[in-house]
């Protein structure tokens, strides 16, 4: 592990940055002391984006693998704060072989009082699963062990993903049990997250609704090429890929968001979710978005996200609840 050092050596390779700072609004230098190695990825102190708060200091392109893939690399934005910031994950989608970290979805939570992460993961056609929960995982240990260099709480930690990201973020809610998926670094960490969103993700691949999509059995589809061949030649890898087979008690906290006309992943596989959830007692909510299908835009659901993200990351608001919603 990275530890924070404060010697007057270690600020020498900052010196431009500190130029910076003294015209930010905010002094960085106050809640975030970066070592050598880590003053390498600090890119910028924003100023002016009004999705970042000015003062905010933003690192990029930071490997979370030694030594490890072009895609192992994670960005990571730190609001000012003197106090550690609960932390949220974003993990992008793309059929699991397109995408990246550059998706700013969960930037606007950077004004609500957290750190954000971006993380890519290897695509389906560098490696097959489990590469890409494994990576996930790898991010997350990552992150937690360099949580007091960076100043953000490594207990209260959230990932959110849509649709192939969605069904990697459900994954880590739901094997926070398990060290199946943990592989090489900082094992002595743990890669459970606190709570979860997951937009529009499928959880059971083995499902004919589901397979019956886009998804269906041919050589090119994205779930053919994520598990290195057809369903009915991969029946067991496409349950270790499905988050609904890993269901139990200790799942973290969900909120699932999905449009009632998906034609990529049917509704019914975040209502059976649900279903499973409730059945084991896993906190969870599912907001249905009216008249949406596989993506949409809004505002009514993002309230519903915060709230969800508060109360299980800030202690003083925490309650419990399983639930479904309409969102019109």
């Amino acid at each position: 592990m990275m530890s924070a050092h404060r010697g007057k050596s270690v600020f020498k390779p900052l010196v431009k940055l500190a130029i910076l700072a003294l015209f930010s609004i905010w002094s960085f230098s106050s809640f975030f002391s970066p070592n050598a190695t880590a003053a390498q990825w600090v890119k910028t102190i924003s100023k002016n984006d009004s999705q970042i708060p000015d003062g905010t200091v933003v690192l990029k392109d930071v490997p979370y693998v030694t030594n490890g893939h072009e895609r192992q690399k994670l960005d990571l934005l730190l609001p000012p704060s003197e106090e550690k910031l609960p932390l949220l994950v974003w993990v992008h989608g793309g059929g699991w072989e397109a995408g990246d970290k550059s998706d700013r979805v969960f930037y606007r939570f950077l004004n609500q009082g957290f750190a954000v992460a971006s993380i890519n993961y290897r695509f389906s056609q560098h490696a097959i699963y489990p590469a890409q929960i494994e990576d996930c995982k790898a991010a997350i240990r990552w992150l937690r062990a360099h949580a007091e260099e960076f100043n953000f709480d490594a207990e209260k930690m959230g990932a959110g993903g849509a649709s192939a990201g969605g069904h990697l973020v459900a994954l880590l809610a739901a094997t926070g049990h398990t060290r199946m998926f943990d592989k090489g670094e900082y094992l002595e960490e743990s890669s459970r997250i606190q709570a979860a969103c997951d937009f529009f993700g499928p959880t059971d691949f083995n499902d004919y609704d589901f397979q019956d999509t886009i998804f269906k059995d041919y050589d090119n589809s994205p779930l053919s090429k994520l598990v290195g061949g057809s369903m009915a030649q991969k029946t067991a890898l496409l349950s270790l890929a499905s988050p609904l087979c890993f269901v139990t008690s200790t799942h973290a906290p969900i909120i699932i968001i999905h449009g009632n006309r998906d034609d990529l992943v049917p509704l019914n596989q975040s209502q059976r979710y649900l279903g499973a959830l409730a059945q084991v007692n896993v906190e969870s909510t599912l907001l249905i978005i009216d008249n949406q299908g596989h993506g949409f835009e809004g505002e009514n659901y993002w309230r519903e996200i915060s709230t969800f993200f508060e109360k299980k990351l800030k202690p003083e608001k925490r309650v419990g609840y399983t639930k479904l919603l309409l969102i019109p």
